[in-house]
């Protein structure tokens, strides 16, 4: 089966990126993934992909091959990311100052989460407090992949500052049972769109323990950086802008949950909390 990627790989083609993985999952015979004419890809394709290969190598363990891009920038992006590990092929990371790598993890990794927050800081003005903040919901959000997906992979993990476009992608996936399955029956939630506009509320969570803010404090966040938080779970896709929100429902579901932020990398800007000297959130 060949499996032909969009020439701007990204959470913009959502759609059909999830339909191709989806399909992956289904098939007992050889895949083939078809980067040819791929120009551009994004943490959220990058995540998607890796999980799927990871997913059909670990059910079927069936023969993959992989044709990568003719951009000699994106083949070389993608090995130094860390895409083509999950090939099987060698890629060394030289994007330390600009990204963080692609990385499957199965149980908190407090060095990841400190990477992507040492990347965030890098590119912005943050106070102490608002880099714990992001340092505390990123692990809770981590922390309800390990407990409540019931993921074998866990998750995939990848952020890349863009400096032309000045923004910062970071992407989480898990392969799990979806934000649905876990809060239907404390909620009395029916759809995977209710379910992902309550998993962004304010101690909303699935644990007894109180807990509940990782989401909800990245959306906060966001609202202040106008900035994007996109989540996928099941056929429900929803986008939190700044002063809107957008619910799509997916005609192929995503058998799992997407978190994407994209975040203005602005050094002009200084971000407080609000029980610090200024008002942030």
């Amino acid at each position: 089966m060949e499996i032909i990627f969009p020439k701007l790989s990204s959470i913009a083609y959502a759609d059909t990126i999830i339909r191709s993985c989806m399909a992956a999952h289904k098939v007992k015979k050889p895949l083939t993934f078809i980067f040819e004419n791929t120009t551009w890809i994004d943490p959220f394709a990058i995540t998607v992909i890796a999980g799927t290969i990871q997913c059909c190598l670990q059910s079927s363990k069936m023969k993959i091959k992989y044709i990568p891009p003719k951009d000699k920038k994106l083949k070389d992006y993608l090995s130094q990311i860390g895409f083509n590990e999950f090939f099987h092929i060698n890629g060394k990371d030289i994007h330390k100052d600009t990204s963080v790598e692609l990385t499957q993890l199965t149980a908190l990794k407090p060095l990841y989460i400190e990477n992507v927050i040492d990347l965030i800081d890098s590119q912005m003005q943050l106070s102490p407090g608002v880099t714990d903040s992001l340092k505390m919901s990123i692990q809770e959000i981590l922390t309800n992949v390990f407990d409540h997906s019931k993921s074998e992979n866990g998750c995939f993990a990848c952020a890349q500052y863009y400096p032309v476009k000045r923004t910062i992608r970071l992407c989480i996936t898990d392969f799990g049972v979806g934000i649905l399955s876990n809060l239907k029956r404390k909620y009395g939630v029916t759809t995977d769109v209710d379910a992902i506009k309550l998993s962004v509320k304010e101690g909303v969570t699935s644990r007894p323990q109180s807990a509940g803010f990782g989401l909800s404090n990245i959306r906060n966040f966001l609202k202040v950086n106008e900035g994007t938080l996109t989540i996928i779970s099941g056929r429900g896709k929803i986008n939190f802008y700044s002063n809107k929100v957008k619910s799509y429902n997916m005609a192929k579901g995503f058998e799992g949950t997407i978190v994407n932020l994209k975040i203005y990398a602005n050094k002009e800007s200084f971000y407080f909390l609000t029980n610090e000297e200024e008002y942030l959130f």
